[in-house]
């Protein structure tokens, strides 16, 4: 299948909204901090759900499209650059701190929370989470 034919898929399963094509994806996604060559994906989905990132993946898979997960793009080591054809898949959208339970110290947090939204989520509830890095916000 045609990367063109498999973005038509992609935007047609996911929506405009969370799936855009490459040459629409801001040059901030193209790569992170470690100073890697930039690249620009294939595509961006920012999901907003398990479900998407679920639908993304099966896609992905179907049509053997590599997917790379971005953070923060605050990473040194190159790993949130995209390869040539790649979907980059952003959780930025994915933030939410979901449960936070003082009685068990557990937190349930999406994958994109920011380590300090997590850190001032533990200290509202009473506790701290032990995890610190200069890119926390």
């Amino acid at each position: 299948m045609s990367h063109a034919l498999f973005l038509d898929e992609l935007i047609s399963t996911l929506g405009a909204e969370v799936a855009q094509r490459g040459e629409d994806v801001p040059a901030r996604y193209h790569t992170d901090w470690s100073g890697t060559p930039p690249q620009r994906p294939l595509a961006l989905v920012r999901p907003r759900s398990t479900d998407e990132v679920s639908a993304l993946m099966r896609l992905c898979t179907a049509h053997r499209v590599p997917v790379v997960p971005q953070g923060g793009l605050t990473g040194l080591a190159g790993a949130a650059v995209p390869v040539a054809g790649a979907v980059a898949v952003s959780m930025e959208r994915m933030n939410a701190i979901e449960d936070v339970n003082a009685r068990t110290a557990l937190m349930t947090v999406q994958a994109g929370a920011t380590l300090q939204a997590v850190q001032e989520a533990a200290v509202a509830a009473g506790m701290v989470f032990g995890v610190d890095l200069g890119a926390r916000g």
